[in-house]
């Protein structure tokens, strides 16, 4: 027989997470014919020897909903060996979408998750009002497969208008959106997104839709999905002015796992230094609801999120009030109010002295200054803003402040609240309860880029602390995402399943610093994130990049349904 693509002599690891194995693997028509010992021809014969050969990477939370429609390849992530990426997580989604509310839906990416109000304007070319429309006009011009969420505030905001952002749904309103969640399910969606973290707002300070929903209405959606027997949940939800899950919010996640009979996946389990024990009881929590037979799995990453952040751009103080006021204050008045001695007394105790918890960690150690504005301050790069304040021999907020106002507010920080303790993330990601991946792609673009999550999986995680298995590995990265989502063709090696596949030196695959680049519409800037190891990412049958490069081949496909255009444009 002859194949497209037959690989030769690498080391096979399936995705199920049993042993791997030394052997070929054949592809034809977009497909796996056989695995084994194959002696056919091809029009491409890979040697493999020395490589792993995998499914390819299924990236499930990402925010690429924009991206994708001026770069089809999603980069950075094809270049880490990530096959399918999953849009429309955290409630935020392009579609449905109405005219007069193009502007509120991308003013609600604009803050939550850091991408350019003008950058989003030059690059999305609306034309759709409907879900299946968005996902048609994705098709044809794909280089990965994506399998997209429904996003809560497009959902809100299609049925409510600016009332979304006002207040809470009426019955009527509900059962609106529940009858376009199942036709947009229907059409292809995976499920639906939904979004109550308190520090997740507008750029003028106004909650998104969907933190004015009620556990009700999301409950209600949920149990949309259940009544068809189809899609997913992703919820990312805080308390109390907490914006990380409490014992209280995962017990909210198994009732709607519990109600719906549909899979929820919350985030997050995280080491955070404000309360540096509160993973264990949250893994503890997510183990319990599993044993009772409900699908509520929780997400975790297997990074540092490392906050790049300027005094012109900082979210990370979001949820300490005095420093969100002067935040969102125009530059000029923020510069005068950041001289008040007064002001700085507040400042000092909500980012210092107070004891509530915070996304910010309050360890001024972990706050790094990475790119001075000026040449003169040059010298105290990659130091702790806490070495920083010995060095001028001042107070940790006025050495910081001052130090911001004498370069114009452009000295470039970099710090992380979650993820500082080792030993925790290894606990956290080598259960086999967690699924690996938060990496945000699309989100996030000046501050962090976390692409490369599988590949610090696989090279840092696996080869170099040895938390688990590599077969391990690649099931968190494979196979268990595509049985959760319902990707039921993907995440296994085996005949019959689409060739979507990742071949790899598990020698040296690891990830590589970010880099900034200006290739975003407009000529914005990005952080990107390269990768090393990764051999080749194969899509449906094609070669999608090799050696770190694109092949210019787009074999990407929109996954799901397909069938419900006319249901979708009824409801």
């Amino acid at each position: 027989m002859s194949y497209d693509v037959l690989i030769k002599g690498g080391r096979i690891y399936d995705g199920s997470g049993l042993p791997s194995f030394l052997g070929d693997v054949a592809v034809k028509d977009g497909r796996i014919v056989e695995t084994g010992r194959i002696n056919g021809s091809a029009a491409r014969v890979v040697n493999a020897d020395g490589l792993a050969v995998s499914p390819g990477f299924i990236d499930f939370h990402t925010h690429l909903d924009a991206q994708l429609l001026w770069d089809p390849i999603a980069s950075s992530s094809c270049f880490h060996g990530i096959t399918t990426v999953i849009p429309g997580n955290c409630a935020l989604a392009l579609a449905p979408c109405k005219e007069q509310d193009h502007d509120s839906i991308l003013r609600s990416f604009e803050r939550v998750e850091a991408i350019s109000l003008p950058a989003l304007r030059a690059g999305v070319p609306w034309g759709w009002t409907t879900f299946p429309q968005y996902l048609d006009r994705l098709r044809g011009n794909l280089g990965v497969n994506v399998a997209a969420l429904m996003g809560h505030c497009a959902l809100r905001q299609f049925v409510m208008g600016e009332a979304a952002t006002e207040r809470a749904a009426t019955p009527v309103e509900i059962e609106q959106m529940k009858e376009i969640l199942k036709a947009g399910v229907y059409a292809g969606a995976m499920g639906f997104s939904t979004n109550q973290n308190p520090v997740h707002m507008f750029a003028d300070g106004r909650p998104i839709p969907s933190r004015l929903a009620t556990d009700e209405e999301i409950i209600e959606l949920a149990c949309a999905l259940g009544e068809i027997n189809r899609g997913a949940v992703q919820i990312s939800r805080g308390s109390l002015g907490v914006s990380v899950p409490t014992a209280e919010t995962v017990k909210l996640f198994e009732e709607i796992a519990t109600k719906s009979g549909r899979p929820v996946i919350w985030q997050s389990i995280a080491h955070r230094w404000d309360r540096p024990n509160e993973w264990r009881q949250l893994l503890d929590l997510a183990e319990q609801s599993l044993a009772k037979g409900v699908q509520s799995y929780p997400l975790c990453n297997a990074r540092l999120f490392n906050n790049r952040f300027t005094m012109k751009n900082a979210q990370v103080f979001d949820d300490l009030p005095t420093w969100k006021q002067i935040l969102f204050l125009p530059v000029e008045e923020r510069v005068k109010v950041l001289r008040d001695a007064e002001l700085r007394k507040k400042l000092r105790y909500e980012a210092v002295e107070e004891k509530k918890s915070s996304r910010f960690s309050r360890r001024w150690d972990l706050v790094y200054m990475i790119k001075a504005a000026t040449s003169a301050n040059r010298y105290l790069e990659k130091k702790s803003v806490a070495e920083i304040a010995q060095i001028r021999g001042q107070d940790i907020i006025d050495a910081f402040l001052d130090l911001s106002l004498e370069e114009g507010l452009e000295t470039m920080f970099q710090t992380s609240s979650t993820n500082g303790d080792e030993q925790a993330v290894a606990e956290i990601i080598r259960s086999p309860f967690t699924l690996v991946g938060q990496s945000d792609a699309g989100a996030h673009l000046i501050y962090d880029a976390g692409y490369g999550y599988a590949t610090r999986l696989l090279g840092y995680w696996i080869r170099e602390r040895n938390v688990m298995s590599l077969e391990e590995g690649v099931r968190k990265l494979t196979f268990m995402v595509a049985s959760i989502f319902g990707l039921h063709d993907r995440g296994l090696l085996r005949p019959g399943m689409a060739a979507d596949l990742a071949l790899f030196d598990p020698a040296t695959i690891r990830e590589c610093e970010p880099e900034m680049v200006s290739d975003l519409p407009g000529g914005e800037k990005r952080l990107i994130q390269k990768a090393t190891g990764i051999e080749m990412t194969i899509v449906n049958g094609e070669v999608l990049v090799e050696k770190g490069a694109h092949t210019g081949a787009l074999p990407g496909a929109v996954l799901g349904g397909g069938n419900g255009a006319a249901m979708q444009a009824a409801a």
